[in-house]
């Protein structure tokens, strides 16, 4: 597996067990910011959304002290604790003992593969609702010039707001970043008075202000890679939720009659609730699915918390957060290949034996994946039986450059960088000691001994 996908088998699995954490977090506080005021609420959720977005990606690449941490956990884990070809994953907390677990290969291909289906599948549908939004606007018809006097009152002059209905959609909506547009559904128009109209222009508007389309688009784009962790889906429930509470403070601000807009509501949604509702495109009327809650807190009067109290829940949530992230960040996985624990290991310099006397000395230095180095020129005989007979240093030979690669267990080098390099295949019988076994040799040669000096 190449570290490219390492690394995204590690974010993904970091980001499944910390947006979890984060969410959790975040719904153990949901009680007391429900006091709060519903901008507030909403802030809330937003900045937990962010947080959960970057922190598995900051945990999963800001390595500095962990790094170091992960190398001496690599000499701490038994060298039985994975086989060949599988990859350990640590904990990258400072104990001296880290846990770790296995997974093979094979099933983080497979994983990597479900996930980029997953996020396929998220980009189709977000490209499917862009594409409507567009066709919404350009078949939508502009609305009735009686009704503009009335929509002039709501949406301030400096606001540039296209005024458009339509007969494909069911409920009211906005839609546009630059160029904003109100659309409003041709089928329930008739059935509303002029008061009603103001209202839902109202709660529209407030959108535009706020510039919830923007928030919403960038959220969605954002969130894409991780859309698929339920802990995900709660948080933009939430914000849905909170965004059109939001705008309902909004509307009620503008109009002043609590009582009226609540009606408004009621009666839009008997009207809408004859037509079976399209698939999202804009920031629809009723996307929070919340309208119950959303009547109550119009017309039950409710206290909401005073600015002290908003600025101690933040304080006590921000110092929860970051102690969280950093509680994240060292629990946290990296992958740690059995093949880079191998790796080390034949890092440094080796003597070829021939008995208790060195031949030729080579020297390994890891680089990557990989090794550069050298190894002295010398010149061997064969007994009978393959065994060494004779082996001797070259005199006045220049050290021979060359380069390795690991593959499973054993170390493939290239000797020379010429016409005619040979290779050799270098296996560990334990840390200071190995086995040269040259690669074209005859059938009955017996391996060359090497043992590390340092």
């Amino acid at each position: 597996m190449s570290q490219i996908q390492q690394s995204l088998f590690d974010l993904l699995l970091n980001a499944l067990l910390q947006i979890g954490f984060f969410t959790i977090v975040a719904a153990f506080f949901s009680s007391s910011v429900a006091k709060a005021r519903a901008k507030h609420q909403y802030c809330f959720y937003l900045a937990v959304l962010l947080f959960c977005l970057t922190g598995p990606v900051a945990n999963t690449f800001w390595h500095w002290p962990s790094t170091v941490l992960t190398e001496k956990a690599q000499h701490q884990i038994s060298s039985d604790a994975a086989a060949e070809n599988r990859i350990s994953w640590i904990w990258q907390d400072s104990s001296k003992l880290h846990e770790h677990f296995i997974i093979a290969p094979g099933v983080q291909t497979c994983i990597i593969g479900v996930w980029g289906v997953l996020v396929l599948l998220r980009l189709v549908r977000f490209s499917r609702a862009v594409h409507r939004v567009h066709r919404l606007r350009r078949e939508a018809s502009v609305f009735l010039p009686s009704r503009i006097g009335m929509a002039r009152e709501i949406i301030e002059a400096k606001q540039q707001v296209a005024l458009l209905e339509s007969t494909a959609l069911d409920d009211p909506a906005t839609v546009g970043v630059f160029h904003p547009a109100i659309l409003l559904p041709s089928k329930v128009l008739p059935e509303l008075g002029e008061q009603e109209l103001s209202a839902i222009l109202a709660h529209e508007y407030g959108h535009i202000r706020r510039r919830d389309f923007l928030a919403h688009i960038l959220c969605e784009l954002m969130s894409m890679p991780v859309a698929w962790h339920p802990g995900i889906a709660y948080l933009m429930s939430r914000i849905s939720q909170t965004r059109e509470l939001a705008c309902d403070d909004y509307a009620v601000s503008r109009i002043g009659k609590r009582r009226l807009y609540a009606n408004t509501l009621l009666h839009l949604a008997s009207l809408c609730l004859q037509v079976p509702r399209a698939s999202a495109a804009g920031l629809g009327i009723f996307d929070g699915d919340n309208l119950e809650v959303r009547i109550m807190m119009l017309t039950e009067k409710t206290r909401s918390l005073s600015r002290a109290s908003v600025i101690g829940l933040a304080l006590l949530s921000s110092f929860t957060f970051g102690s969280g992230a950093m509680l994240a960040h060292a629990m946290s996985l990296q992958a740690s290949p059995e093949s880079s624990k191998t790796a080390q290991k034949f890092a440094g310099t080796w003597h070829w034996m021939f008995g208790r006397t060195s031949f030729s000395t080579m020297i390994l230095v890891r680089s990557g994946s990989s090794f550069t180095g050298s190894v002295t020129p010398s010149r061997i005989s064969l007994s009978d039986d393959g065994g060494l007979l004779q082996a001797d240093p070259s005199e006045g030979g220049i050290a021979d450059p060359i380069k390795a690669t690991l593959e499973g267990s054993a170390l493939r080098i290239t000797v020379g960088d010429g016409n005619k390099p040979f290779e050799l295949i270098m296996t560990l019988k334990d840390d200071s000691h190995a086995e040269i076994h040259p690669v074209g040799a005859p059938p009955n040669m017996k391996p060359i001994p090497a043992e590390k000096v340092h």
